[in-house]
């Protein structure tokens, strides 16, 4: 078992577990506890290494160059939401694939970077697996 300390510019961030020697790292960013849970537990069954943070803001100070996947809620505190996150996150990191989810909020045309899925919650496990190979492949792609 592999023990993964991210630090960020505020100090210590949660530490992950994984068997993997090389794990890719996942951020969750999830203001709501249960949610965010849920989300780091599922990753980490698939062999992530998880940050998590409760806001946009937390967000960006920990996408540093280990995290590989982002996965955001829309609606949560601060002045920044889930979907400008989400081209944030492009814009300084291309690199990164990034899944959206949210039980309140439908992105419109246009509100998502291309290659950004969307999830609607509730989900199944599947599909958010899904949206998250998706959002892989769109980064991995040739362009």
């Amino acid at each position: 078992m592999k023990v993964v300390r991210n630090e960020g510019p505020s100090g210590p961030l949660p530490l992950a577990m994984t068997d993997n020697a090389n794990p890719m790292t996942a951020l969750v960013v999830e203001d709501e506890m249960l949610c965010r849970l849920e989300v780091r537990d599922l990753l980490e069954e698939d062999g992530y290494a998880v940050v998590e943070a409760g806001n946009a803001a937390q967000a960006l100070e920990r996408l540093d160059g280990t995290v590989g996947l982002v996965v955001t809620d829309v609606r949560m505190p601060g002045p920044m939401d889930g979907l400008a996150l989400a081209r944030e996150v492009m814009r300084r990191r291309p690199d990164v694939a990034v899944v959206v989810v949210s039980a309140l909020v439908a992105p419109r045309p246009g509100d998502l970077p291309e290659g950004v899925p969307f999830v609607a919650r509730p989900y199944l496990e599947s599909r958010l697996h899904e949206a998250i190979g998706q959002a892989l492949a769109a980064r991995t792609a040739p362009r």
